[in-house]
C-alpha cells in the first residue's frame, strides 16, 4: 500500500511537471513573437522617420532631380548634392518634431501556443541636425498589448496575456556617409508589465527588452523616382520575470533575437507632394532563444505607403504591410505619422 501511495504521488508530480512545461513552451514562442514583432515595429517607425529628414529627395516638389534614363535606356545616375538638387545639408531644416501611432495585429496557429494579438505603439520625437552630415534624435513612447489565448497547457488555459503597463525610450542617429549613402542606428529600451490570466488564476510579470538596431541605405534618384535599399542588423535581450500563477510556476526563460534583414524601395513624388511608395522586406533569425515552429526562421513583409509633403515644413505619412512565409505565423500591421521642421 506504500509503495502505491509513493507511485500515486510520483505520478502526480510527473503530470504537474508535465502540465508546467508545456504552460512554459507556449508561452516562450509567445514571447519570442512578442519581442520580435514589437521591436521591428519600433525599428520601423524610427526608419521611416530618418528616412523622410535624412534621405535625399528633389529640391522642392514641383522639379525632378537631374538624374534620367536616356533614350537608349541607359542610366545616368548623379553622384553629388549639387546634381541631384538635394534640399538636405545647410539648406534643410535643423529641428524636427514628430509623432508616429502603428497597430500591429499577429496570431499563431502552432500546437500547444496557438494564439490572437493585437499591439499599439505610440512614439514621439524629437531629432536635431547636429551638422549637414548627422542628424540625432530620441523618442519616447508607450505600447498596449491584448494576447488572447488558444489551448494552451493542453486545452486547460484559454486565458490572455495583457500589459498593465509598457513605456520604451529610444535615442538614434543617421549619417550621411555620402549623399546618397546613409548609415542609421537606435537604440531602444523597454520596461512592460504583463498581466498573465488562465482563465481561472491570473498573475503579473515584469519585462524589460534592450534594442539595437543598426542599418545601411543606398539611394538613387531618377527623374521623380527614388530607388533604394537598404542592410539592417538588429538585436533584441529581453530579461523576463518569473511567478506564480494559481499552483502553477511559471519560469520564463530570458529570449534574445539576432536578426538580419535586407529591403527594396521604390517611390514616386508628384508636384503636389505626394509620394506613395512600395517595398518588399526580408528577415533572417541568425540566433534566437527559442527554435522557430518548424525551424523556419525567416519572413517577408510587404509594405506600401504614402507620404505628403506640405511645403518644407510638414509631412504627413501612412502605410502599411503584410508577413508571410514565417510558419505558422501571420501578421498585419498599420502605422500613421506626421513631423514638423523648423
Amino acid at each position: 500500500m506504500k509503495r502505491f501511495a509513493i507511485f500515486v504521488m510520483v505520478l502526480a508530480a510527473m503530470a504537474f511537471a508535465t502540465m508546467a512545461f508545456a504552460e512554459t513552451n507556449g508561452q516562450q514562442q509567445a514571447n519570442s513573437d512578442i519581442a520580435r514583432t514589437s521591436s521591428q515595429a519600433l525599428s520601423t517607425m524610427v526608419q521611416g522617420r530618418v528616412a523622410t529628414i535624412a534621405a535625399p529627395k528633389p529640391a522642392g516638389f514641383d522639379a525632378t532631380a537631374k538624374n534620367h534614363i536616356s533614350k537608349n535606356g541607359s542610366f545616368a545616375f548623379a553622384t553629388n548634392a549639387e546634381e541631384l538638387g538635394l534640399s538636405s545639408g545647410d539648406s534643410a531644416n535643423e529641428f524636427g518634431l514628430w509623432g508616429m501611432g502603428a497597430f500591429n495585429s499577429f496570431e499563431s496557429d502552432a500546437s500547444g501556443g496557438k494564439y490572437d494579438a493585437n499591439a499599439f505603439n505610440l512614439l514621439i520625437g524629437a531629432d536635431w541636425r547636429a551638422t549637414s552630415d548627422l542628424l540625432i534624435g530620441i523618442a519616447a513612447g508607450t505600447g498596449t498589448l491584448d494576447l488572447d489565448k488558444k489551448d494552451w497547457n493542453g486545452g486547460a488555459d484559454d486565458g490572455y496575456i495583457r500589459t498593465e503597463h509598457e513605456w520604451t525610450i529610444m535615442p538614434y542617429a543617421a549619417y550621411n556617409i555620402t549623399d546618397t549613402t546613409i548609415f542609421d542606428a537606435s537604440f531602444a529600451y523597454t520596461d512592460s508589465r504583463y498581466k498573465d490570466n488562465d482563465g481561472t488564476d491570473s498573475a503579473k510579470y515584469d519585462s524589460t527588452r534592450m534594442m539595437t538596431n543598426l542599418g545601411l541605405s543606398q539611394y538613387y534618384m531618377v527623374d521623380k523616382w527614388t530607388l533604394s535599399g537598404r542592410l539592417g542588423f538588429m538585436y533584441i535581450d529581453g530579461d523576463l520575470g518569473s511567478y506564480s500563477r494559481g499552483a502553477t510556476d511559471v519560469a520564463n526563460p530570458d529570449t534574445y533575437l539576432g536578426q538580419v534583414s535586407a529591403e527594396a524601395k521604390a517611390a514616386y513624388i508628384f508636384d503636389n507632394g505626394i509620394e506613395p511608395y512600395a517595398a518588399l522586406r526580408y528577415f533572417y533569425d541568425v540566433a534566437t532563444s527559442v527554435t522557430p515552429v518548424h525551424s523556419d526562421y525567416d519572413e517577408f513583409e510587404g509594405v506600401l505607403g504614402a507620404n505628403w509633403h506640405i511645403g518644407n515644413d510638414w509631412s504627413l505619412g501612412l502605410e502599411g504591410g503584410a508577413s508571410a512565409g514565417r510558419s505558422k505565423y501571420n501578421a498585419y500591421r498599420g502605422q500613421a505619422s506626421v513631423r514638423y521642421e523648423f
